[in-house]
Formats: structure tokens, sequence, C-alpha cells
């Protein structure tokens, strides 16, 4: 069936805005903050539902408040919630999140219930997905999951796209059986053990990438677009300009807008390009925002004109 699984994590992200030291009760200070549901898998479900894509979701969350309203918030963007499950006893995933202009940075990870994340809630869900269907998956999931992922991937040809994140959970396995991974500057640098620096080092980090076992490695270079390197070589692929305020979820928005075009039956570049709109989008609002398809083709014409 022409639809996208995805397994991933659910956490409530709690966005800090104007954090600083003090002296007074707490040795931290925050002059604002926003609570909203998150994590990489209900990103990208809630992202490709926006897209008009059919979504299936598989993750977990806790018996608890945040694990209500994440679900809620999934289920409301028209995603397939059926595959989360609720893990008594154990408390929803959640990340504190600084933000110093318009830069995302985890500060506080408590993964809680996407621990507990078994192969099987997740094999059901693949039933009936072939080659016209896809699924996306992060490194955030328990190891053997994903490693079993990865082989029913590769034995059934149902393609796989990769959030290799956190890198030091991702495998030559993992790269293998991807059909594409999409890591940012950051995500490469663990990836390849090196220090970003020039832009060749882009260049350089996608070619390691290759020869470490990726089919195909699509690097997000934030206002540079990104640089797709495949067996073909490597093709750079502009975005559009953008005034950027907060950067979280943009990634998300590039995987689901990534997917949803390669559903479509896009090539590898018309995809890229609407993924890199997409991300641009996300990256103009505050909090988290996953720009629907009207949006994102509207926004694309300015990369035509």
């Amino acid at each position: 069936m022409s639809a996208a699984v995805v397994v991933g994590a659910v956490n409530m992200d709690l966005h800090l805005f104007g954090l600083r030291r003090s002296a007074g009760q707490a040795p931290m200070v925050a002059e604002g903050y926003l609570a909203m549901p998150g994590g990489k898998g209900g990103n990208v479900a809630r992202a490709l539902a926006r897209l008009g894509k059919e979504v299936h979701l598989v993750a977990r969350v806790g018996d608890d408040e945040f694990g209500h309203d994440c679900v809620a918030a999934i289920a409301a963007d028209g995603v397939d919630t059926s595959g989360v499950s609720v893990t008594p006893g154990e408390a929803t995933g959640f990340v504190a999140i600084e933000l110093i202009e318009g830069k995302h940075e985890s500060i506080v990870l408590a993964s809680g219930a996407n621990d507990h994340l078994t192969w099987d809630e997740v094999a059901p869900a693949l039933d009936g997905l072939d080659r016209d269907g896809l699924v996306v998956a992060q490194a955030e999931i328990p190891t053997q999951v994903l490693d079993d992922l990865c082989a029913r991937c590769t034995d059934q040809g149902i393609p796989l796209f990769l959030d290799p994140t956190p890198p030091e959970r991702v495998f030559r396995r993992h790269l293998e059986a991807a059909d594409v991974i999409t890591p940012n500057t950051r995500e490469a640098a663990g990836l390849v053990g090196r220090v970003p620096g020039s832009r060749l080092w882009s260049e350089l980090a996608a070619r390691e990438l290759l020869v470490s076992g990726a089919r195909r490695v699509i690097l997000k270079l934030s206002e540079h677009g990104a640089l797709i390197g495949d067996k073909a070589g490597l093709t750079e692929v502009p975005t559009i300009d953008i005034v950027p305020t907060d950067e979280t979820g943009a990634g998300d928005a590039f995987l689901a807008a990534l997917a949803a075009r390669r559903l479509d039956g896009a090539d590898w570049i018309e995809a890229t390009r609407f993924a890199n709109v997409a991300a641009a989008l996300s990256v103009e609002a505050n909090g988290l925002h996953l720009p629907d398809r009207a949006e994102v083709e509207l926004a694309e014409r300015r990369l035509a004109s």
C-alpha cells in the first residue's frame, strides 16, 4: 500500500526562552517557556499527515497527562495512532530545549516510555506495506528494534528513511539498510568523527558516509540547502531565503516532506527541494511548525522564480 509507517519517539517538549544563570532560589531562570507535543516520531507523523499522506505511527507513551496530550495532538492531524501503546508505570518522554537566537539545544532528555518499544509492536504495522509505501525511523528507538526493522525492510524491499540521530546509536548495518539517511551537520560530524569546518567539509562527510555503507546521504545544510550524495555523485539542492526564528522540528519537517514527495513519485532532487522549503518554513515560526502541502507548494515557487 502507498502509505508511510513512522516508528519513533513521542515526547513532551518544553521550550525555554531567555535562559540565564541566577543567584536566586534556582540556579537557572527562564524568561518564558512553551510546552508542546513533540518527539521525532510524533513530529514526522504529523508532518506527513499535514502533507496529505496516509500515515501510521508506532510508538510508546506513558499513562500520564503528557502522553494523553501528545497522542491527542498527533491524532488531530489525521495520523493513525492505533499503533501507539500506553506504558503503565512509565512517564512519557520529556525534553527540555534551550533556544538561543533560534538555535535548538536539548539540555535535558528523559526517554521514559520510548525505551519500552518492542518489535512485536512494530511488526504488525508493516503487514501489507510494500515498495509503494515506506518506513520512516530514527535511532532514538531501542537498537534491537531498529535492527529488526532494518532486516524486515531489507527482506521485503520496503524503502527505509532513517534519521541517524543520536549518531552514537547508528551502526553500519543501519546505514546499509536505509534507502536514505538525513543527518544535519552536527549529526554527520558525530557519524564520521570529524568537526565541521569549511563548505568542503560537507562534501567530505557525505563521501565518508557513503564509504561507510550508506546508500544515499542527504546532508542538511540549513540556509545552504542540502547536499545529496549517492552512487551518481554529489548534488547541491538550494532552499528559500527566510529569517530564522526557531529551528525546533525543522529536521522532522524536512524528513516528512522528503518522504511525502517520494511517495508522490518525485525524483530525489525534486523531493529534496520540497523538503528544503518545508524545513525553511518550519524555522520561520516560533515553536513547532509543521507546514501543510499548500503552504510548501506556494513557497516552493520562490525557488523557480
